[in-house]
Parts: structure tokens; C-alpha cells; sequence
């Protein structure tokens, strides 16, 4: 092969192409998180690829900017931008389009985000997500039914097996307000980066009783007792410990769901997205170093917007669901085409016929247009996952019959067409 031909595989760093197999079990995927959603009461809305960049940067995070594709516009020659985060935009929609509309909103959607990082190898840059965004209410409550959505979502797709890592960014910002400003970047790193080496050394510039708490703060991970570990470090700090007391809150409106066992405390979390204000999560599975989704709690990001209202919402990584499934060998539904019609008759009518009843019977059909032996119709239909051969000829049509062959076991049988067309699961 020479480079000429070698360049035509070649991809920006970052994307990648699905065959048949990989696109089918990402559909499926998507679709199952969607009718989740829409099960438990969430409305699509769909928001663009592209906006006018001076418009999305109002709601995205700060160091985020410098991560967006950025285009011009040739018609204005403003600057434009591929969506690097769903919840700016649907926050935007529901702070305009939608500020009219009964409260609360629940909204949900999917689709790729797009987001420039020279800094991170061959991570995709090109993401598929699928999420919820529930607006116009602050109650715990509600913080809560996004966990236990988020969590179902996965058990319907087959993953049993995560953890729902939840912290708390006003307990966060309480303590980098604290602390001398110029140490607060190299903390947020280190915190980020569960660094604990790197967090002491921080530790030792910052000032008792804030000294103690920093020094702390990587080991409050666990259950629930860690919110009164927490509490005992704290001492009588109530700008802190309100926001433990909601954490506990929250982790027994999660037990009414039955999910304790899959929550647990991390108040050392601190996500990349600056605009959430309250609860945080993200969840995990084993194996998989990558998180599978996460979100969180937002009052401020709609003020931005020109209506200030709170919300809470999480997404999930459409593709790091598929690795995890794929790892666990998860169970698939079957994405086989049914049946391959070969017809060597010389009047095409009647296969056309019969092609267009069995799908509106529910089955898929596909036509062997091509000119070949039945041979070959049945290597074709044996590689391309294809269950079952129809095959007609003059003589079977005048007997109003099709002879059908399983790829798989090579069984061969005689049909009448009343026999083939029953609809499908019928």
C-alpha cells in the first residue's frame, strides 16, 4: 500500500469511524438513556452544533474558552463555535425561548460535543453525551432524582456495577476563600489530580486552623460517617457544615431510591465546570479509569442568561458507557438483518411485494440485487449478519411458496408466503 492509499485511513487525532457493529451498540445505548429519561417524565429539545462564540462563552467555564473550535462566519465575519458543553446552551434555551414556560423544565438531550486538547494524547475530542437538565427547582429532592435517574439509566443498559462519587462545591469554595488567593490554582490541581503528596506541600504555606483542614480533606472519601469526620475537623464553622448537613440530606433521599450502597462522600471533588454551585457527582465503574458521567447543581449559570432560576442536571459519556459495557462482556440485543431476499424470477413485482409486507410486519429485508449464484447469497448473508435467505424463482412463485435458509444451521425449509408473512414476535 503506498502513502497515497495510506492517507485515505488516516483521521484527525481524536475522532474515530464506527463500522456497522460500534454505530448499532451506540444507537442502542443512546436510545436506552433517552427513553429513560423521557420515562421518568424529561423532554428532548435539540440545540445547535454551532453558535456565535461571544454567546456561548457567557456560560462556559473559565480555562473551557481556550478548548473550542472556532470558526468564522463568512456571511458576518463573526466567530462561531462547535459546542463544547450541552448545559450553557440548554440553560441559554430555557433563560429565552423557554422563560415562559411552566417551571419546573426537564429537559434532556444528545448529541457530540466538541472540545480542542493538545494537552491530553489521543483522548477523544469529539464526545457523544446524553443527558438531563431539571430547572426551576432548588430542593434537595431534586438533586437526588438526578442520582437516581443517572443510576437507573445504567442498570437499564446492564451496568450493575458503579459507584456515585458525590461532593459538594460550596464546601469546596468555602475553604478556598480561606486560604491566600495565589495558592488556590496550584489547590485546585492537586485536589483535581487526588494528589495528596502535592496537597501537603500546599498545606504547609496556608495558615492554622486552615492548615488542619486542607491536610485533611483527601481522606474525607467514604460513606456517610465521613460528613461527621468532617464535621469534627470543622469544629463550629456553619458556613461549612450547612453544607454537610445537606449532604446528609441528600444521601437519605438516595436511600429512598435503594441506592445508598452506590453513593459515596468525597469532599475533596472538584470539577472542572466552574459554573456548578452546590452538589457535584460522578459515577464510576470498575475497571474503567474514565468516568462514565457526572453533574451537578448550577443556581448561578441561567443569571447569565437574563433569568435567574436554579437547576441541577448531569450527562453521561455515551462512549465510555460502550467501553464499560463491551469490557464487562454486557449482554446486546441482537442488531441481525432477518432475512437476505434472493430472486432469480424473471418479473421482480412479486419480491417487491413480499419485501414490502415483511417490513411492515416489523421484520428487515434486504434485496440481493446483485447478479450472482445462490452460493454467493449465502456467503454474502453468512458475513454481513444476515439470519435467514428468501429465495424465489418462477417455478416457487406459481406454487405461491419461498424456500427459506438459515445461514446459521444451514436448515433449509419450504414456505407458503401466508406461512412467511406472520408479523414479527407474533
Amino acid at each position: 500500500m503506498n502513502k497515497e492509499q495510506l492517507s485515505l485511513f488516516q483521521l484527525p487525532r481524536g475522532v474515530k469511524v464506527l463500522p456497522p457493529r460500534g454505530a448499532q451498540r451506540r444507537e442502542w445505548v443512546r436510545k436506552v438513556l433517552l427513553e429513560t429519561f423521557q420515562s421518568w417524565g424529561f423532554q428532548k429539545v435539540v440545540t445547535p452544533t454551532f453558535e456565535y462564540l461571544d454567546i456561548l462563552l457567557k456560560g462556559l467555564e473559565e480555562g473551557l474558552e481556550d478548548r473550542v473550535y472556532r470558526l468564522v462566519e463568512r456571511e458576518t465575519g463573526r466567530l462561531i463555535a462547535l459546542r463544547p458543553d450541552f448545559t450553557p446552551q440548554v440553560a441559554r434555551i430555557a433563560a429565552t425561548v423557554m422563560k415562559d414556560y411552566p417551571r419546573p423544565l426537564r429537559l434532556c438531550y444528545s448529541g457530540g460535543v466538541f472540545r480542542y486538547m493538545p494537552d491530553r494524547g489521543e483522548e477523544e475530542k469529539e464526545l457523544h453525551q446524553v443527558g438531563v437538565e431539571l430547572i426551576g427547582l432548588d430542593l434537595p429532592e431534586a438533586d437526588a432524582e438526578m442520582i437516581a435517574m443517572a443510576a437507573r439509566s445504567l442498570e437499564n443498559l446492564g451496568l450493575t456495577h458503579y459507584t456515585i462519587a458525590v461532593g459538594h462545591m460550596g464546601f469546596i469554595a468555602g475553604i478556598l476563600e480561606a486560604i491566600p488567593q495565589h495558592l488556590v490554582p496550584k489547590l485546585k490541581r492537586a485536589l483535581a489530580e487526588k494528589n495528596r503528596t502535592e496537597t501537603r506541600k500546599i498545606c504547609r504555606q496556608v495558615p492554622t486552623p486552615w492548615r488542619e483542614v486542607l491536610k485533611e480533606l483527601p481522606t474525607l472519601y467514604g460513606d456517610i460517617k465521613v460528613l461527621d469526620t468532617a464535621r469534627g475537623i470543622l469544629g463550629q464553622n456553619e458556613k461549612l457544615t450547612k453544607h454537610l448537613d445537606y449532604l446528609e440530606t441528600l444521601h437519605s433521599m438516595v436511600e429512598t431510591y435503594g441506592l445508598a450502597h452506590r453513593m459515596v462522600i468525597d469532599l475533596s471533588e472538584i470539577r472542572g465546570f466552574q459554573y456548578h454551585t452546590g452538589m457535584v457527582f460522578e459515577i464510576f465503574t470498575e475497571g474503567m479509569g474514565k468516568k462514565l458521567g457526572g453533574g451537578g447543581r448550577y443556581d448561578w449559570l441561567l443569571e447569565r442568561f437574563g433569568k435567574s432560576e436554579p437547576a441541577t442536571g448531569f450527562g453521561i459519556n455515551v462512549d465510555a458507557v460502550l467501553k464499560a459495557l463491551e469490557y464487562k462482556g454486557g449482554k446486546w440485543p441482537s442488531f441481525q438483518i432477518d432475512y437476505l431476499l434472493v430472486d432469480f424470477s424473471k418479473d421482480k413485482k412479486t419480491a417487491l411485494e413480499l419485501a414490502r409486507k415483511l417490513r411492515e410486519l416489523g421484520w428487515k429485508v434486504a434485496r440481493d440485487i446483485i447478479k450472482r449464484d445462490l452460493k454467493g447469497s449465502l456467503e454474502y448473508a453468512k458475513k454481513t449478519d444476515i439470519q435467514f435467505l428468501i429465495v424465489m424463482d418462477d417455478e416457487l412463485k406459481e406454487k405461491k411458496q419461498v424456500r427459506v435458509i438459515d445461514t446459521t444451521e444451514g436448515k433449509e425449509s419450504l414456505l407458503s408466503l401466508e406461512e412467511l408473512l406472520i408479523p414479527k414476535g407474533g
